[in-house]
């Protein structure tokens, strides 16, 4: 059977520091917070006493809601930290805590506990910590800080013991000796005195706007303690007190901003809360050697991404397999930005496009192949899965965490001879990401019967080409693909340009059928990729079909039982009550028989290790 650490009640209670006590959870409860999150209020026994003055953060509601944490689960206690309500009762605040023992392999309740009172003990007993545990590393001790009376209804409603007046422990001052140092979990509107000592992750660049109500600047950055992470923002006198202060990797002492309700549109951090800077905000540079983490990540993998919803956050890790150039476009606004897209892949063997904006996107170097880092990227369905690094996202490039070197490592060793399969789809012929298929695959996999339409590589020869019809008269206008009617008077006319034109230019739609050593299919190759086949613009065939019928035929012959990379799509489509796939080629590349016997070699060793 589990041992409870006895004595930890008491120690809890008192203030008194307590490190990875053992406790089974007696009792929880919902208490709802008013417009913010709700707040679970919970009774843990030691197996000689109970307290119910234990409250979650609100980061770990989610351990409640997905009942985790249930009445008789034996727990660990492992961060957390000390309120002292007005009247001097503790509130004890559960910053982290696993579960070592479900309900469900619990008999009931462990011990014959009895609620604690203050003053009940007959002296002070040393914890007794369970043998049959590896010791932990030591936490910090737990910092106090004082709760207004609005905090007293809203979060701790319904206490009703009295644990004392004992003074709380020690804690780290700051250098003003205003008030004790908190962790970021335990933030909350309700508070008004508190300093937290956090790193900065990441910082913006100021950013100005303009309206009916005047004009304005305003910086954010994200801060994070062994705790958790929080995002700060100053607005005008603000930023031009702080924004000159704050250098991303250093430590500051913060204090005395306000904290509301976080929007999550513009924020991806783990916490409800959000600060802003006002005029009695102070930042102080943290010139002592402390164990504040640099960034807070949960990685997840590339091949998990097809599994995420539009417009969730993530956080990933890969290999820079490719990056294209930098491209600059108008916004709606008529604001011209940079962009970038780079091609990351992961353990996993997929790949994923990220689009990186403005500056990042101009800085950016992949020159070796970096490793890349990115905290909070937004996913979106624009071509299956690719994300999308905002001005809110912390790029980092070969970070020093444990991760990126187990990736670099498989990467130099047998990741370099993976051509990775792609979660997004490359349309137009762009971008640098394959998914590799034989035709017999396309057709024993399916592809093209699902909601969305499939992409693949193959490489396959030329094996018939249908030269009838294969031309059009086309609107003479630069964005115009528009069949034309001849009007018969030397005019033809566009219906979607609602215009006449006295001359036309010849458009390319070739019906190919290719095949590969497994089998054969039809495809249709539009301007660009029938030209590339083809080897002649359409102006030029359109000239020899009028004036030369034998040369014509002689392109088409030609271009038979030539071989090319194929990029194509394909989709399930009806027409009159009748199904069938169409394969429409949006690339045609010339074969690099030194990439194509790599990747031979490749799928030799993989069958061969079969």
């Amino acid at each position: 059977m589990t041992k409870l650490t006895e004595g930890a009640i008491e120690a809890l209670a008192n203030g008194t520091a307590t490190s990875d006590a053992v406790l089974q959870l007696v009792n929880i409860r919902r208490i709802e917070g008013g417009s913010g999150p709700p707040r679970f209020r919970v009774m843990m026994s030691d197996g000689q006493h109970t307290l119910s003055s234990f409250m979650l953060s609100t980061q770990l509601n989610c351990m409640a809601e997905e009942n985790r944490l249930v009445p008789n689960c034996i727990c660990i206690l492992k961060k957390h930290v000390t309120n002292i309500l007005k009247d001097g009762r503790r509130v004890v605040i559960i910053l982290e805590i696993d579960v070592i023992k479900p309900a469900r392999e619990v008999a009931g309740k462990i011990g014959e506990p009895t609620p604690f009172v203050e003053g009940q003990s007959k002296g002070p007993q040393p914890l007794r910590v369970p043998e049959t545990r590896a010791p932990l590393q030591q936490q910090n001790k737990n910092e106090v800080s004082p709760v207004c009376k609005s905090q007293v209804s809203s979060v701790n409603r319904g206490l009703n013991r009295d644990f004392g007046k004992k003074p709380p422990s020690a804690a780290l001052s700051t250098p003003g000796g205003s008030s004790k140092v908190v962790p970021i979990a335990s933030l909350n509107p309700y508070q008004s005195k508190w300093t937290i000592r956090a790193r900065v992750t990441n910082k913006s660049s100021i950013r100005t706007w303009s309206n009916s109500r005047g004009d304005g600047k305003l910086f954010s950055m994200e801060i994070v303690d062994e705790s958790g992470e929080i995002r700060v923002t100053g607005f005008n006198q603000e930023v031009d007190k702080f924004y000159s202060l704050i250098e991303v990797g250093k430590v500051y002492y913060i204090s005395k901003g306000s904290l509301k309700i976080a929007n999550k549109q513009y924020s991806s951090l783990k916490n409800d809360y959000e600060m802003t800077l006002n005029g009695e905000s102070t930042i102080i540079p943290c010139e002592d050697s402390c164990d504040v983490p640099m960034v807070q990540c949960d990685f997840v993998s590339i091949g998990e991404l097809e599994n995420r919803d539009k417009d969730a956050i993530v956080d990933v890790i890969g290999v820079c397999k490719s990056v294209d150039e930098v491209t600059r476009l108008t916004t709606k606004s008529n604001r011209e930005v940079s962009k970038r897209t780079l091609h990351l892949m992961d353990m996993s063997g997929k790949l994923v496009t990220v689009t990186l904006w403005g500056e990042e996107a101009e800085r950016f170097d992949g020159v070796g192949q970096p490793i890349v880092a990115i905290k909070g990227a937004k996913v979106s369905d624009f071509g299956g899965r690719s994300l999308s690094a905002s001005f809110s996202s912390t790029l980092m490039i070969n970070p020093d965490i444990p991760e990126a070197y187990k990736l670099r490592g498989w990467y130099d060793q047998e990741g370099h001879a993976i051509d990775g399969q792609s979660l997004t789809e490359v349309k137009g012929g762009s971008g640098g990401s394959t998914n590799w298929k034989t035709l017999s695959d396309v057709k024993t996999e399916h592809l093209g019967h699902g909601d969305k339409a499939d992409y693949y590589t193959c490489i396959a020869t030329i094996v018939y080409l249908r030269k009838e019809n294969c031309l059009y008269q086309a609107c003479p206008s630069q964005d115009c693909n528009k069949k034309v009617v001849d009007q018969q008077n030397g005019m033809f006319r566009c219906e979607k340009c609602d215009k006449e034109f006295p001359n036309f230019k010849y458009r390319l739609i070739l019906s190919a059928n290719i095949a590969d050593y497994g089998d054969n299919q039809w495809v249709t190759c539009f301007q660009e990729s029938a030209e590339a086949i083809l080897g002649q613009n359409a102006a030029y065939l359109g000239q020899l079909k009028d004036s030369n019928e034998s040369a014509f035929d002689e392109v088409f012959q030609q271009a038979n039982f030539n071989t090319f990379v194929f990029r194509s799509r394909v989709k399930l489509e009806t027409y009159n009550d009748e199904s069938r796939i169409k394969a429409t080629v949006m690339e045609v590349k010339p074969v690099d028989h030194r990439d194509y016997c790599k990747r031979l070699i490749m799928n030799i060793r993989k069958l061969a290790a079969q």
